[in-house]
């Protein structure tokens, strides 16, 4: 049985999973992923964009290289 939910994410994903063929199934693949505690998660498992997405949010990096993801990003 399927449920439709609604949740708050930002645009830049939202932009991203519009790209992909079936949404539901994708987000349902990242959730499964991010809430099986059993499974490790990997660098490797993700694209590079997400990578350099989640990067770019973290605090602890010098502006230096969030300059350059955001070059990365806005390609």
């Amino acid at each position: 049985m399927r449920v439709n939910r609604t949740f708050s994410i930002p645009i830049d994903l939202v932009h991203d999973l519009k790209k992909k063929p079936n949404q539901s199934e994708t987000v349902t693949k990242a959730l499964r992923k991010y809430l099986d505690k059993d499974k490790e998660i990997y660098a490797y498992d993700f694209d590079t964009r997400t990578l350099c997405i989640a990067l770019r949010a973290k605090e602890d990096i010098d502006d230096t290289l969030k300059a350059l993801l955001l070059q990365i990003l806005t390609k």
